[in-house]
């Protein structure tokens, strides 16, 4: 947190100090207060009496603890949601300021799934040429994430693929395509089907794929299954150990077509055949953003996107 801020907010009844907060959720995280204390670097006495203050402030028990473990309470659960949507708004509106007193006009805070950085990087670096006066900030995160972020507006603006977005609340979203080429096989430069002009679907047939959507086998082929099939997968955790597993001949991938491999010299990309798009891409920007800086760059990054697409 910042050295500038100040250690409490109100809370109609009094103030709720941010310090205890932060040692709340670290203790929430580790249910030990040893760990906890550690974590803060302080005594175990200093946390457990941080701990009983911020019971105190907010009237309420936030642990179940004995000499044997420590729960959280049902109260405790909720608070611990709410706490770090406070921190969090709390450290984004102290640095906003400190960016108007250091004299940028506004902050712009951009998010990005796995694979988006590369649909943005060449438009960001034009805007901040022609807009030297932003500070901007740009955020990777998973998609769950990406978009649970943008939902507590600690984002201004988000490019993310369509995973996640079924169901989505867009009424109060501006929601504007990006990028819905289709997608490209990647496989090692020493894997039989690497000379083919053209990977089918007959090809993957006995193929391992590796993936990073979640899910068991069955699940994973049922969501391919209109496109192609495939022997088994195997299931990783980011795009980077995607592409190192890719790279060390372990089995094929899909990627987007706009994804560049410059760190793996063994990779090949493929067309597919028949083309299948994946995912598709989207930019979002809450409708009530007052920010007009916010709104310039969502419009103008729109219209880049549509003339490269065209």
């Amino acid at each position: 947190m910042s050295r500038y801020a100040k250690k409490s907010l109100s809370n109609g009844g009094g103030s709720l100090n941010l310090d205890n907060v932060k040692c709340f959720i670290s203790l929430a995280e580790c249910l030990n207060f040893t760990k906890a204390a550690e974590k803060e670097h302080m005594t175990q006495t200093s946390m457990s009496r941080k701990i009983s203050g911020l019971e105190e402030e907010l009237g309420v028990r936030l642990f179940y603890r004995d000499n044997h473990q420590v729960i959280l309470t049902d109260a405790g659960s909720e608070f611990y949601v709410q706490a770090q949507k406070l921190l969090d708004v709390y450290e984004s509106t102290v640095r906003l300021v400190q960016n108007v007193e250091q004299g940028y006009a506004r902050s712009l805070k951009i998010g990005v799934g796995i694979y988006e950085d590369e649909l943005l990087d060449t438009f960001l670096g034009q805007y901040v040429m022609a807009h030297p006066d932003v500070r901007i900030t740009c955020l990777q995160y998973s998609y769950r994430e990406l978009l649970k972020r943008f939902e507590q507006g600690l984002l201004d603006i988000i490019v993310t693929s369509d995973q996640f977005l079924s169901g989505y609340p867009v009424e109060n979203v501006d929601m504007e395509l990006i990028y819905d080429k289709p997608w490209k096989i990647i496989l090692n430069r020493e894997h039989p089907l690497a000379e083919r002009t053209a990977v089918t679907s007959e090809d993957l047939k006995n193929e391992i794929m590796i993936t990073m959507y979640e899910g068991s086998v069955s699940q994973i082929a049922d969501h391919f299954r209109t496109a192609f099939k495939f022997r088994d997968i195997i299931h990783v955790n980011s795009y980077n150990t995607k592409l190192m597993m890719v790279n060390a001949n372990l089995g094929f991938g899909l990627v987007p077509a706009f994804v560049r491999l410059v760190r793996y010299e063994k990779i090949k990309m493929k067309e597919f055949a028949p083309p299948y798009i994946s995912r598709c891409f989207y930019a979002l920007c809450h409708k009530e953003n007052q920010n007009g800086h916010v709104r310039e760059f969502f419009e103008d990054y729109v219209k880049y996107a549509q003339e490269e697409r065209d």
